[in-house]
């Protein structure tokens, strides 16, 4: 590929498809092509490729702009509310969305008011870091999007009755995406705004006027409650599922805590109070330790996200142990623990780190 790095395998800079800084100090658009479902005609293979990597590059871009637009309160995404009023006015606003952009030349400024008013209503029921969380993911990865859509010559995927299901950051995704492709309408310097750290909403309200009530659709309001009890049970069944797993299990803890270095945000699931499971990513380093998953769920305990004391992991291979270090490297798993501090037990291991 013309311009383009191939590393064989993972690089240990990548973790996904993400803005990375290689060695030498030179900051790129990665892909993990193994992670990367590509259809199987060559040419829409090679425009999902290029649709991807138009999307990284653009967090390189916000890499090397520095802006209030782009810091997002990622620990807000944990305790943001995710009930059913909330799931319902988001999913209004989306139709509203989708109605908007859909308008082409027509009136897309009556859409456009309705969707701002349901979304007055869902930011009157959650407090300022949950309000800045969203709207600062919708100028990060939404804009991103933005410019992936643009180059695929598409509109964001808005749906609805989807919509009750999603992520605040998920959705921020779409939503983001969707508020550009309507300010570009404008004709406006819209973008020199974002910048300056206006939110994509708020500079959308000064161009089409103030938020616009609309009646509720009952079809939406009955799929944001069955998806808000949905959503508690998932999460009982991916905490059980974790523990049901065959094999041997690891309990690494620290009392005077552990670094967290990295995780997935978009496959990070609290699941307790302090208690998140990391669903496909994970860098956590102690004294003399280090652990990374990259395909291989583990689940951490501790005050805060970022205030890590204990690790569980589970369906173990067969460690190696070799001149005082205890080893596990798998294609989705790296442990490299301190053997002395290593101590048997009924379902595996044990670590206790000074």
């Amino acid at each position: 590929m013309h311009g383009a790095w191939v590393w064989p395998g993972r690089h240990p800079a990548l973790t996904a498809h993400t803005a990375v800084t290689l060695p030498g100090g030179l900051d790129a658009a990665g892909v993990l092509l193994a992670d990367l479902p590509l259809p199987g005609d060559p040419d829409q293979a090679a425009r999902t490729l290029a649709a991807t990597l138009i999307h990284e590059a653009f967090h390189v871009y916000q890499g090397a702009t520095p802006s209030p637009a782009w810091p997002a309160p990622e620990l807000a995404a944990l305790t943001y509310p995710a009930g059913a009023d909330i799931r319902h006015a988001r999913a209004e606003e989306t139709h509203w969305l989708r109605l908007a952009l859909r308008a082409g030349d027509g009136d897309w400024t009556t859409p456009a008011r309705h969707a701002l008013h349901w979304r007055a209503r869902r930011h009157a029921q959650v407090d300022a870091d949950h309000q800045q969380f969203e709207t600062r993911m919708e100028t990060t990865e939404g804009l991103a999007q933005y410019v992936e859509t643009r180059f695929l010559g598409d509109l964001p995927d808005l749906d609805p009755d989807a919509a009750t299901r999603q992520t605040p950051r998920g959705w921020s995704y779409r939503s983001g995406a969707a508020l550009a492709h309507l300010l570009e309408r404008t004709g406006t310097s819209w973008p020199v705004e974002v910048l300056a750290g206006h939110p994509l909403a708020d500079l959308l309200t000064g161009q089409v006027g103030s938020p616009l009530p609309a009646a509720l659709h009952p079809d939406l309001e009955g799929a944001a409650r069955a998806a808000a009890g949905a959503h508690d049970a998932d999460l009982s069944a991916r905490l059980a599922a974790f523990h049901a797993q065959p094999g041997p299990a690891l309990h690494l803890s620290s009392p005077g805590g552990l670094r967290l270095g990295g995780f997935d945000p978009m496959n990070l699931h609290a699941v307790g109070p302090g208690t998140f499971l990391h669903a496909r990513h994970v860098q956590v380093r102690g004294p003399d330790a280090e652990l990374l998953t990259v395909g291989h769920p583990a689940l951490t305990r501790g005050p805060s996200l970022f205030d890590v004391h204990e690790v569980t992991l589970r369906a173990l291979p067969a460690p190696a142990v070799h001149e005082g270090r205890w080893r596990i490297r798998t294609p989705t798993l790296t442990l490299d623990l301190p053997g002395h501090a290593v101590q048997r037990t009924p379902d595996g291991w044990s670590v206790r780190l000074g």
